[in-house]
């Protein structure tokens, strides 16, 4: 008897023989008999018995070298549960680091768990995706925390403590200790706000949802004032939800809102995964997240020359953790970039504009000012002071007559390794000479 149990109807699955009738050219019939699992309630459902092979070797506790017929080989790999491609053992072999198998692995049970290699890293489609629009991450957010309510608890306990986590974390950025949800009523887009959950009858929650833009003039404290007015005895919790990056929060701050950053949200997420969550929702914004993170991230893995507005993006973030300064996109007629500026230690007048792989140094004209000679004399300042110091500043191609003019440049001020990739410590000691 077999612990299986029959996909179809779900009775037990015995250990019988199945058949294969084949006719051939000639028109002869050709049988083939196989051991297989046969549904004991005789649905008609049947499976071949796969020859369960042998475990010749080890690399470490991950990969086991399985043995088939004919001196086939193939490699299980025991932590992500994917099956590589047949060769012959001797092949295998030969690539060394094989150590004698020393476990006692359930080899069957990891084989009916394990995926062919050539689907495991397929990347299925996402919904997060298609549904691309705040109001889908609107629809997620109200849908985690319905389940903090204690009423589904036992329904599904990861993912309720997952909702759980969430909503703690609120409170948590706002310095109060979270309460036990015995009730929350949540809605979307009250008063034009993008989520309000009510907690307890004693909390108000206020989630402003910005994937990919910025909040603009008075909105924010605008619609705590809707709350206010329309629940005045609560007390409220303002979260400015970002998924994205933007280079500072000062607006929202002020407003008395917390950023709650796409870091903090893959924690939980990563958490309620490990915790079990198998709930194809949560796993699709978790992976949607887990995406950009890789994306924004990219910049100390990909040669420079690969690099798109996200790697530009996690670069800039990389350097304001030591210059003070400011990034975003610069449109312009030829298309635009990603930018980041600061003030410059060389003269008051100045500030540095990163323009990807661009350094240029400006100056702004005064109202009344002569801007070709003001231009003149910043220029010969700064080609005095890069030859003083070693600057490698040069004047720029074209010189221009606007309020903002760039006076000076450094291509390739971006310190490389070997491999292509960039060297950030290197570099950000170079910015700061400037």
């Amino acid at each position: 008897m077999n612990l299986l149990n029959c996909p179809r109807c779900g009775s037990p699955l015995i250990e019988d023989a199945g058949e294969n009738l084949e006719q051939n050219e000639d028109g002869g019939i050709v049988m083939d008999v196989f051991p297989a699992y046969v549904c004991q309630a005789q649905c008609g459902y049947k499976k071949r018995i796969e020859e369960i092979p042998k475990v010749i070797a080890q690399q470490g506790e991950d990969r086991l070298l399985l043995l088939y017929a004919n001196q086939q080989a193939r490699i299980l790999d025991v932590r992500d549960l994917v099956i590589w491609p047949a060769m012959h053992v001797d092949a295998l072999l030969s690539k060394g680091y094989w150590e004698d198998y020393k476990g006692d692995d359930n080899i069957e049970e990891l084989l009916q768990k394990a995926r062919d290699s050539q689907s495991a890293y397929v990347e299925t489609p996402n919904l997060f995706e298609f549904a691309t629009s705040e109001l889908s991450q609107d629809a997620f957010l109200c849908w985690l925390m319905a389940w903090s309510d204690q009423a589904y608890r036992s329904l599904n306990r990861p993912l309720h403590d997952a909702a759980v986590a969430f909503i703690s974390e609120i409170f948590r950025v706002h310095h109060l200790p979270a309460p036990v949800v015995e009730s929350i009523k949540v809605t979307r887009q009250f008063k034009s706000l993008d989520i309000l959950a009510i907690i307890n009858n004693k909390y108000a929650i206020l989630i402003e949802d910005k994937t990919y833009t910025k909040n603009h003039s008075n909105q924010l404290q605008r619609y705590r004032e809707a709350i206010e007015e329309a629940y005045p005895r609560l007390t409220q919790l303002p979260i400015y939800y970002k998924i994205a990056d933007q280079s500072h929060y000062r607006s929202v701050e002020d407003a008395g809102y917390v950023p709650f950053k796409r870091s903090m949200m893959l924690k939980i997420l990563k958490n309620g995964v490990d915790n079990g969550i198998d709930n194809a929702i949560f796993l699709d914004y978790y992976r949607h997240l887990q995406k950009l993170e890789d994306n924004i991230s990219s910049f100390r893995t990909k040669n420079l020359k690969e690099w798109d507005g996200y790697a530009w993006q996690g670069f800039y973030q990389e350097i304001q953790k030591e210059i003070d300064g400011d990034w975003g996109y610069v449109p312009n007629r030829s298309g635009g970039f990603w930018g980041f500026w600061w003030d410059s230690k060389l003269n008051k007048r100045y500030y540095m504009q990163l323009e990807q792989e661009n350094l240029c140094i400006k100056v702004v004209a005064r109202e009344g000012e002569k801007r070709s000679k003001l231009r003149t004399e910043a220029l010969n300042d700064i080609l005095e002071k890069s030859e003083k110091r070693g600057l490698q500043l040069e004047r720029p191609t074209r010189l221009g007559n606007g309020k903002t003019m760039t006076i000076a440049q450094r291509t390739a001020y971006i310190q490389l390794n070997e491999d292509g990739t960039v060297n950030i410590k290197r570099t950000i000691e170079q910015l700061k000479r400037y």
